[in-house]
C-alpha cells in the first residue's frame, strides 16, 4: 500500500515541478527565479509589443537602519501585493528575485500604468512604517558628507524597463536591468 501512494506523491509532484508558477516564493506568495526565467523566454521575442521590468524597493536600508527589522517581511509583502494586484489587473505577471527584488512584465503600452500605479500605492502605504517626526522632515536619515548634506528619503519602487527589441542576449537581460536599476539615484 505505501509503494502505491508514494509513486503516486511522485507523478504529482513532477507535475507540480513542471509547472514553476505552483511553487511560490514563501515569503511573498509570488513566483520565484525559475518562473521570471520562463516568462523572460517568452517575453523576449515579442519586445515591442511587451515590456520587461526589473523594480526594486529603494531606501529600504535606510529604514532598516533606523528602524529595525521588525517590519521587513511586512514591507515586503505590500511591496509583492501591490505589484502583483496591480499586475493582474492589466493581465501581467510579477515575480520576485532576491529579497527586495521584483520583475514584472505586461504589455508595453500597460507598464508606465503597472509602475506608477503600484509606486503610488507602496509610497501611500510606506508612510505607515515611519515616525511623524520624519514624515514631517520628509527624510529618514540626514549626515554630512564633507560640505555636502545628504538627507535619505522614504522607501519607494524604482524600475529599469526595456521595451524595445534589444541586442542584449535574452540571458543577460535580467542582470542589465537589475544593474541600471541599483544605479539609478534615489533621495
Amino acid at each position: 500500500m505505501g509503494m502505491n501512494e508514494a509513486k503516486k506523491y511522485i507523478i504529482e509532484l513532477h507535475k507540480r515541478q513542471d509547472d514553476p508558477f505552483l511553487w511560490p516564493d514563501y515569503l511573498t506568495g509570488l513566483p520565484d527565479s525559475h518562473a521570471i526565467i520562463i516568462k523572460t523566454k517568452e517575453a523576449y521575442s515579442k519586445l515591442g509589443s511587451y515590456a520587461i521590468s526589473y523594480i526594486r524597493i529603494a531606501n529600504i536600508n535606510s529604514y532598516l537602519i533606523k528602524y529595525g527589522t521588525d517590519r521587513h517581511a511586512e514591507i515586503i509583502q505590500w511591496a509583492a501585493a501591490l505589484l502583483k494586484t496591480t499586475a493582474d489587473k492589466l493581465n501581467g505577471f510579477v515575480g520576485v528575485t532576491g529579497s527586495h527584488d521584483f520583475v514584472a512584465i505586461c504589455r508595453k503600452n500597460d507598464m508606465k500604468a503597472l509602475l506608477e500605479e503600484s509606486n503610488r500605492l507602496f509610497e501611500k502605504k510606506v508612510q505607515t512604517f515611519y515616525q511623524r517626526t520624519d514624515l514631517d522632515r520628509k527624510t529618514v536619515i540626514s549626515f554630512r558628507r564633507g560640505w555636502h548634506e545628504v538627507n535619505v528619503g522614504f522607501m519607494k519602487l524604482v524600475a529599469s524597463t526595456v521595451s524595445e527589441k534589444t541586442d542584449i542576449p535574452r540571458g543577460g537581460l535580467i542582470p542589465h536591468l537589475e544593474q541600471i536599476c541599483r544605479s539609478i539615484p534615489v533621495t
